[in-house]
């Protein structure tokens, strides 16, 4: 029990601790919340939540691949991503390549509850309409797997989602 808190708490800390140190204000995305459909992996909701060329990228669902007739996980994940190129179409339209640090977890709901845990390196390509506040995302996702259904379970963890977002400011 005490393990499962303390993953809890490197959790939330993994959320915060991001969103209190990014203080960069170079962008016009500064301070903007985005709220979407998420698919892939992870199928539910898509959260952003704007500091320029930093973010804090969520999401929320049904673990796509982990559904069986007598078991399902619901499955979030949280990254901190940083814009590292700017693909420029035009003065209006650009498409900014992000590479990001996140962990993704599942409650395993069967028999037996089961917990999972990975830590992620997202990469990703994004597209703001100019006149529609719309964003469109794709990202990929490897990482290392450190808890499979509760155990200790060291190795490759891939996640990739698709989503779209429409964006507040």
């Amino acid at each position: 029990m005490k393990k499962k808190v303390v993953l809890v708490l490197m959790l939330i800390a993994l959320a915060l601790v991001p969103a209190t140190a990014a203080s960069y204000k170079g962008s016009a995305e500064d301070g903007s919340v985005g709220v979407g459909l998420n698919l892939g992996t992870n199928t539910g909701l898509g959260l952003k939540f704007g500091f320029g060329k930093f973010d804090i990228l969520a999401n929320i669902g049904l673990s796509n691949f982990q559904v069986t007739k007598d078991s399902f996980t619901l499955g979030g994940d949280v990254a901190v991503s940083y814009q590292v190129y700017d693909i420029e179409i035009d003065r209006k339209n650009h498409m900014p390549i992000t590479v990001g640090l996140g962990a993704s977890t599942g409650f395993r709901f069967a028999d037996k509850f089961g917990f999972d845990l990975d830590i992620l390196v997202p990469v990703g390509i994004e597209y703001t309409f100019p006149e529609v506040p719309i964003n469109l995302y794709l990202r990929l996702a490897p990482g290392m797997s450190i808890l499979s259904n509760t155990e200790l379970d060291i190795g490759f963890a891939f996640a990739g989602y698709i989503g779209v977002l429409w964006m507040f400011n």
